[in-house]
């Protein structure tokens, strides 16, 4: 039983005097129970904090507004890129579509079978955003028109002649606020006439 008392009594002192040891090796270390820190650490010491939670702030902000930056140009470039190849397809497709519409008006328009003309005009001015097709030829005079209400008017008063004098299918973006594809009808060795398709402008 004594033997057990003095065990432990030996280990509850143990922790003592390892500190009563290192107390007196060092002796800043014996001052630590009762030291306190004056007022003007204690302010210096919550100032580094704040500091460093306002610099971790801004850094935090700063790499999400660069990540931002970057994704909105990323998300631009992409939106730049698609609409391009939008817009070539688009042309492309045009283009074929003028290449056949030529085709089928000069068969018409040698036979001057405008009657049929005016059939194949009001079935495209059905398709979406198409405002109205006409036909004039090179004398400047409008053959054909889906608008009834240009029937008297002459053609070159619609379109400059710039654009009446083309010698390819072109693409206009804007011409007095509407789209149009000018469509040249190539005779055997020149040019015997125009269509022109009329689309509305999309909204951006």
């Amino acid at each position: 039983m004594a033997d057990r008392n003095t065990q432990n009594h030996t280990e509850q002192s143990t922790p003592t005097t390892f500190f009563s040891i290192l107390s007196d090796k060092f002796e800043w270390i014996s001052k630590i129970p009762t030291m306190q820190l004056s007022a003007k650490y204690g302010a210096a010491l919550v100032g580094l904090i704040v500091v460093v939670v306002v610099w971790k702030f801004i850094a935090v902000s700063k790499v999400e507004s660069d990540m931002a930056k970057k994704l909105e140009n990323e998300r631009v470039m992409i939106k730049q890129q698609a609409r391009e190849y939008a817009d070539t397809q688009y042309a492309r497709e045009e283009e074929r579509f003028g290449q056949v519409l030529s085709w089928a008006v000069r068969g018409e328009l040698i036979r001057n079978n405008l009657d049929q003309i005016d059939q194949y005009l009001s079935e495209i001015v059905k398709m979406k955003d198409t405002e109205r097709v006409v036909l004039i030829n090179e004398e400047g005079e409008l053959l054909v028109s889906t608008d009834k209400r240009l029937e008297e008017t002459k053609g070159i008063e619609l379109f400059p002649k710039e654009i009446l004098n083309l010698q390819k299918i072109t693409i206009k973006s804007d011409v007095d606020g509407r789209k149009i594809l000018v469509i040249p009808v190539m005779g055997l060795n020149k040019k015997i006439a125009t269509v022109v398709v009329s689309y509305k402008l999309a909204k951006l």
